[in-house]
């Protein structure tokens, strides 16, 4: 019986949660997963989590916040920009086609980094990624919370404790071509 148990009990707790989880009805356009990328989560990994993860990148200091750091891909195919608030917490993580123009020809070879795939996937099971289609981000995420426009979609996540955190997908013509993760200063 004992035997019976331990293998009943496992599969036991497995229905349970998804009967939890069938029951947990979000509102539309909202996740519940921490907002992150290469790595980095919003509103807990700070500026030298990023630099012991991806290296240095190109640097930018600006009067509103600690700063910014942009890394390229090492096919120069997207840009990660990272910006980190007063607190040296990260607060918001863009992921975007090409190369930031931010990003000057000498300093390109600064901002190239092995530990950005701009392949890596997000949303639901990882399974979205730059270059997937409004029908994918539909059928992954759901209609989103607030349309800004056509081309622009925003979503919310459930999970975040104090401060409200939100993700804006980019389009052109149809293909996703920029992730901003947002967690504005409190």
């Amino acid at each position: 019986m004992r035997y019976f148990l331990f293998l009943f009990l496992p599969v036991l707790s497995l229905v349970a949660a998804g009967a939890v989880a069938d029951d947990l009805k979000l509102p539309q356009g909202t996740v519940c997963w921490p907002l992150h990328f290469a790595g980095i989560t919003l509103g807990i990994s700070t500026d030298s989590n990023v630099q012991r993860l991806l290296g240095k990148g190109v640097s930018r200091a600006t009067k509103d916040d600690t700063g910014n750091r942009y890394y390229i891909d090492r096919h120069a195919k997207a840009t990660l920009h990272v910006v980190s608030y007063t607190d040296s917490i990260v607060g918001e993580v863009t992921i975007s086609e090409g190369v930031s123009s931010e990003i000057g020809a000498a300093e390109r070879k600064s901002a190239v980094t092995p530990w950005f795939n701009p392949k890596e996937g997000f949303g639901n099971w990882h399974a979205l990624n730059l270059g997937a289609s409004k029908g994918d981000v539909l059928k992954n995420l759901g209609k989103p919370e607030e349309e800004i426009s056509p081309d622009e979609w925003r979503y919310s996540t459930a999970c975040a404790c104090e401060l409200p955190e939100y993700f804006t997908l980019s389009f052109r013509s149809g293909r996703l071509v920029k992730i901003i993760l947002s967690a504005p200063p409190g």
